[in-house]
């Protein structure tokens, strides 16, 4: 009898399972993993800050931007290629560095070089890896370039040597993520491992309980909190000559201190996870262009936040983006292993050149703002209106 029970809950559960072949857009990655992770793993992918408002404000800004497409106009053969950093890639979209992706996979962040290398794509490799900086270089394709993601740890001669290694180990860009010098609180992730907690009989109940305070169920080393623009450029010259982009950029005044500085901003809210009510990328790229429109001559801004769609990827390669990031949607994609990652990494590229065709463009060197349309409704009021 206990045998029939066990074996109807293992049929229930494999009937339950979200299939690859059933995958036809980012979005059902999404649902996909939510069905088919542990709730502690999908919670923490998923998580946002407090009442997750920056994260759900990523995705809809992208779609409050229109198109304006030309039409009788001859296409033939499209070209997605795309130059980040000095280096050419097939597409104008990369993968993100994302932690945690072992909850997704257990060789999560192989699966998705190994993905990125097989269609010619970046992978920016998350800092917070499960995997050493030499196991991800020897898992690249013999023609293929990876960028290393930067946190400045407290002790910053740790951080020294392991950008020293990555220099070593041929990666050609870098990021210095600069918008977690604490934790944001994340609240769905803390309400699982709360609930985990007490399931195991360590809840505690009275006055002193900080529970709400607890960090991510992924932690990182303790972060350095002493850097300014001027200490952490001259920081990290001293150890490399190669491109850096500051990772976390959320207004045009600090893309300016970027480009002063010579480094390349990379808009970016943390995927909503680290402020509430952060602005989105869009909002970023829209003030830029208003207010400090050289930094695009002079730089090459980098977004992330929200992306879903191919055609969110030519939208900001529109307003001037030149490199595109997602982060939770190929971590919710590397689920199902390479195949997976490889599965969307294909998905993105039929919608970007499906877009292109449909703008009456061949190639992202076409793209303007002149093809995108800015309602004259503020964000703001958009904003409340949702």
């Amino acid at each position: 009898m206990v045998q029939d029970v066990k074996k109807s809950e293992r049929s229930s559960v494999s009937e339950r399972r979200v299939r690859l072949s059933s995958i036809i857009n980012i979005l059902d990655f999404e649902y996909a993993a939510s069905q088919n992770l542990p709730p502690a793993a999908f919670a923490f992918l998923k998580t946002g800050a407090e009442d997750e408002q920056a994260a759900k404000w990523n995705r809809v800004s992208w779609k409050m931007l229109r198109f304006l497409p030309r039409v009788l106009r001859p296409i033939g053969k499209l070209d997605l290629s795309q130059i980040i950093l000095g280096i050419k890639f097939a597409a104008p979209f990369f993968i993100c560095p994302a932690g945690g992706a072992k909850l997704a996979h257990s060789e999560a962040d192989l699966c998705l070089t190994k993905a990125a290398g097989r269609h010619q794509i970046l992978h920016w490799v998350c800092n917070n890896s499960h995997v050493s900086q030499q196991a991800m270089s020897e898992a690249r394709a013999p023609d293929q370039t990876t960028f290393w993601q930067i946190y400045a740890r407290s002790d910053l001669e740790i951080t020294t040597q392991e950008v020293k290694q990555a220099v070593k180990l041929g990666y050609k860009g870098f990021a210095l993520t600069v918008d977690a010098v604490r934790a944001g609180k994340r609240e769905r992730d803390l309400k699982v491992s709360i609930a985990k907690r007490e399931q195991n009989g360590m809840g505690v109940d009275d006055d002193e309980d900080d529970d709400f305070a607890g960090e991510p169920s992924v932690g990182r080393p303790e972060m350095q909190l002493g850097l300014d623009w001027i200490s952490a450029i001259e920081w990290l010259r001293k150890i490399t000559d190669l491109p850096i982009a500051i990772k976390g950029i959320q207004c045009w005044e600090d893309a300016v201190l970027c480009m002063d500085h010579g480094a390349h901003p990379w808009l970016s809210n943390h995927g909503g996870r680290q402020l509430d009510s952060a602005p989105s990328a869009v909002e970023t790229l829209i003030s830029m262009r208003q207010h400090c429109p050289e930094v695009f001559d002079r730089c090459e801004v980098i977004v992330d936040g929200g992306i879903t769609r191919g055609s969110d990827i030519v939208k900001a390669i529109a307003l001037g983006a030149k490199g595109v990031g997602l982060g939770r949607p190929f971590l919710y994609s590397v689920s199902f292993g390479e195949a997976g990652a490889s599965k969307a990494i294909r998905i993105l590229k039929n919608e970007v050149e499906t877009t292109m065709a449909l703008l009456g463009i061949t190639s992202l060197e076409q793209l303007n703002s002149s093809y995108t349309y800015i309602p004259s409704v503020p964000f703001g009021t958009l904003r409340s209106v949702l």
